[in-house]
């Protein structure tokens, strides 16, 4: 059970990040951060710290990019992008095993 609610929300956030990078990295909107924030507040519940450290810098540099003139950390901005991304991929496919080796067991 415990499996399924965590792989739904690592889904929920794979989302979020597909409508970030879909809407455009650097014209995010003012709500983006305060969602992808409660989404880490989530994970930290769910004690995958990892995971709710790098969605808050990800908060964090999407508000900074709020108040730039000009973008300055495309590279880093893609690139934790990307790792949160990859993350996401690797802990619904482990939260699936997980709860597949649980149905298994209970038979």
């Amino acid at each position: 059970m415990k499996e399924r609610t965590i792989r739904e929300e690592l889904k929920e956030c794979r989302e979020l990040l597909a409508d970030l990078f879909q809407g455009g990295l650097a014209l995010a909107p003012q709500s983006m951060p305060e969602r992808i924030n409660k989404k880490a507040g989530t994970f930290r519940q769910y004690g995958m710290d990892r995971l709710a450290q790098m969605l808050t810098e990800l908060a964090g540099m999407l508000t900074m990019r709020r108040h730039e003139i000009e973008s300055k950390e495309e590279e880093a901005l893609c690139d934790l992008f990307c790792r949160i991304e990859c993350y996401l991929e690797e802990g619904i496919d482990l939260a699936s095993l997980d709860e597949a080796g649980r149905a298994i067991r209970d038979i």
